[in-house]
């Protein structure tokens, strides 16, 4: 297919790099969802959603899984149900933790939206 546009992403090379760099993102995800734990997996699995937003945000690359697929409202509902159940485990300051669950809660909703796309 080769160059189908100007831009940065709009040629094979750039989104088979891309893909790769999702690819390396979604496994903090995979190990996340292996175990859902706040102070182990959820940081790491909470800044690769935050740069897939980012790479969704300008291009088309989307995180990629063979039959049944990528289940991102999974990942969402696995997400809150551990920080809600394990942040007061870590005794954060109340106004960090809602804050924290208000920036989790708006960048998983960016998340499931940029997946269905």
């Amino acid at each position: 297919m080769g160059t189908w546009d100007a831009g940065p992403f709009n040629n094979d090379a750039a989104m088979d790099f891309t893909s790769e760099v999702v690819d390396q993102l979604v496994s903090a995800l995979d190990e996340f969802m292996a175990s859902p734990e706040i102070d182990e997996t959820f940081d790491a699995a909470f800044a690769a959603i935050g740069l897939l937003n980012a790479i969704m945000g300008v291009c088309s690359a989307r995180p990629y899984k063979p039959e049944p697929g990528f289940d991102a409202p999974a990942v969402r509902t696995a997400m809150v149900k551990c920080f809600d159940e394990q942040i007061d485990g870590l005794a954060p300051e109340p106004t960090f933790k809602r804050k924290q669950r208000e920036m989790l809660i708006a960048a998983l909703d960016t998340f499931v939206g940029f997946c269905k796309r």
